[in-house]
């Protein structure tokens, strides 16, 4: 991971019980940068998999430091204290995301509402603000998704996703404060949550025990988490070139989940048979294909994802033990 030396002051990453902001505290701290890594929660409180997410930020080098995102007060006294020269807002509330029993009450005072106070707290700074959007903010389509494009999102997810970005577009107006997006679509590695689709199939696999599947025919957009944290890197080199920019993070190609599942039983040598296809039924609502055009990324960031099978092999077979321990 290359990091702009640019930064002047620490890094504060919001959200850090979770998969990809534990990676990203632990990948900016293993740079040489001061990390501030929160969680909103006492530490002694954590257990599982968000127990072992926190320990590999602060085995990164990471300092620990217990924040409520929902309180203004205590995120001003933050940034008086650590005068950071980045802020990642990662923190979010995403329980519920595929389902229209989305708390939007919950979403707005966790995702959105808080980014008043980050930006007032960094005006007049060095200091700028890198916020993880979703591709969840875009309706679902069948041609792959652009920053510029107008839409509305189908879930109630998506649509607090979105209010985030555009409150953050107008706080950086607003204020001066230089602000990237991260438009991320579906990252895997390890410390992913073992109830997850593809953790549970290495788990199988590994076991040599058959996995039920639905026909899995859906097409989605799969980035590896260290092609993340470099692409958040690079967004924080931008930073100097000022004003509000939105990037999708994404690998750019719409992979069947048939042919990637195949791909990590053949990277694996299990029995592909294994792979139930059809024992199951498509959840209700899937949507056939999602993916996003990463060209911008590339063409402004220089960045750009490893192929998906390195990615495969380097951040998630390669840990499959660490990958399916047991959470609560």
């Amino acid at each position: 991971m290359t990091v702009a030396n640019k930064i002047h002051g620490s890094i504060i990453v919001t959200g850090t019980s979770s998969f990809v902001g534990a990676h990203l505290a632990h990948a900016f701290a293993s740079a040489g940068h001061r990390v501030i890594a929160t969680h909103s929660r006492p530490r002694t409180d954590y257990d599982g998999i968000r127990a072992k997410r926190l320990a590999y930020a602060e085995a990164g080098g990471a300092e620990m430091v217990r924040l409520n995102i929902t309180e203004d007060d205590a995120i001003r006294k933050l940034i008086a204290r650590t005068a950071p020269g980045l802020w990642i807002h990662h923190a979010g509330h995403a329980a519920d995301y595929a389902s229209t029993d989305y708390d939007a009450v919950l979403g707005e005072a966790v995702n959105v509402t808080p980014l008043d106070a980050v930006f007032h707290g960094l005006s007049g700074s060095d200091g700028g603000v890198i916020v993880t959007g979703s591709s969840a903010e875009y309706a679902t389509g069948d041609v792959a998704n652009h920053e510029n494009e107008i839409s509305l999102p189908d879930m109630p997810y998506g649509l607090s996703k979105k209010a985030e970005t555009e409150r953050a577009r107008i706080l950086s107006a607003e204020t001066g404060v230089p602000c990237r997006v991260g438009r991320l679509f579906i990252p895997f590695g390890w410390l992913d949550h073992p109830a997850k689709l593809l953790a549970q199939v290495i788990a199988g696999l590994g076991a040599g025990a058959p996995v039920d599947l639905s026909p899995c025919s859906q097409r989605r957009d799969f980035i590896g988490v260290k092609d993340v944290c470099s692409a958040w890197a690079a967004m924080a080199g931008d930073l100097e070139r000022g004003g509000f920019d939105i990037f999708n993070i994404c690998s750019g190609e719409a992979v069947e989940l048939k042919t990637l599942l195949e791909g990590i039983a053949t990277a694996m040598a299990t029995n592909i048979s294994l792979l139930r296809f059809g024992a199951r039924e498509m959840r209700p609502g899937e949507a056939a294909i999602s993916f996003g055009n990463n060209a911008k990324a590339r063409a402004i960031l220089g960045w750009s994802p490893r192929p998906l099978d390195q990615a495969l092999r380097e951040d998630l077979i390669s840990s499959p033990a660490q990958l399916t321990e047991n959470a609560p």
